[in-house]
């Protein structure tokens, strides 16, 4: 005798069950169809595991393999641009100067300096930045708020304005004194003037407040820098005479 097949014996155990009464016509019709569909689904999966799996499992993976490797071929090709990009922006500097990529923009401090800057690659979210007003040795006028022991606050006004065709963001900034100390930005509370609010500007939106630095009390700015995005090239420098 013939071994029975997996679906042979659930359709034998179901007309049994249709005999004794168990199963009505359309019971016996709804598991019937639903026997048969999974057995040969079940079949189809072994008969074309070997290959419609193996397909998937080296076809995916191969094909994402080949993928991640180009990707990793593209960084390490662009990193290496990059590398010898930054030394030949840089091949005319001496060690320890700044500003001196290309892209980068440097302008004489002072009341009303102003010029425009962009991250590189990004010539459409162009913001102009400009000096009003600056201020040494500021005091709080909030009586709880003073610098730190052997410290100033010097600060500047500034306006930034979006004249770039996309939202740009206002810059980050830093400060480098006279002893080649660096600097990045503090909030002053109750100062000359409210600090200017980190904010995204739409074209042709302003904004304008006070940018503070932390410095010590016996030195003076020798640059202040607008970096417009930190992860990209091309910093607006305001250098200090």
């Amino acid at each position: 005798m013939a071994k029975q097949t997996e679906l042979e014996r659930k359709l034998a155990d179901l007309e049994k069950l249709k005999a004794k009464g168990v199963l009505n016509d359309e019971e016996y019709a709804t598991r019937r169809a639903a026997i048969v569909a999974s057995t040969e689904a079940s079949v189809a999966v072994r008969e074309g595991g070997s290959k419609a799996g193996g397909i998937f499992k080296w076809g995916f993976f191969g094909c994402f393999g080949i993928i991640a490797a180009i990707v990793i071929f593209v960084v390490v090709i662009a990193a290496l641009v990059a590398a010898g990009s930054s030394s030949d922006d840089n091949k005319n500097a001496t060690p320890g100067q700044a500003g001196t990529n290309k892209g980068d923009v440097h302008v004489a401090f002072g009341a009303n300096a102003s010029a425009e800057i962009a991250p590189e690659g990004n010539s459409n979210k162009k913001i102009r930045v400009t000096i009003l007003q600056s201020a040494d040795n500021i005091q709080s006028k909030n009586q709880f708020s003073k610098p730190a022991a052997g410290k100033k606050w010097w600060g500047m006004e500034v306006v930034i304005e979006d004249v770039g065709t996309a939202e740009a963001s206002t810059p980050d900034w830093k400060l480098r004194d006279a002893k080649d100390i660096e600097h990045d930005r503090a909030f002053v509370v109750g100062g000359p003037g409210a600090d200017l609010e980190l904010a995204r500007l739409t074209p042709g939106g302003k904004v304008q407040g006070w940018v503070y630095f932390e410095i010590d009390s016996d030195t003076q700015p020798k640059w202040i820098r607008a970096d417009p995005n930190f992860l990209l090239k091309n910093d607006l420098y305001f250098d200090v005479k």
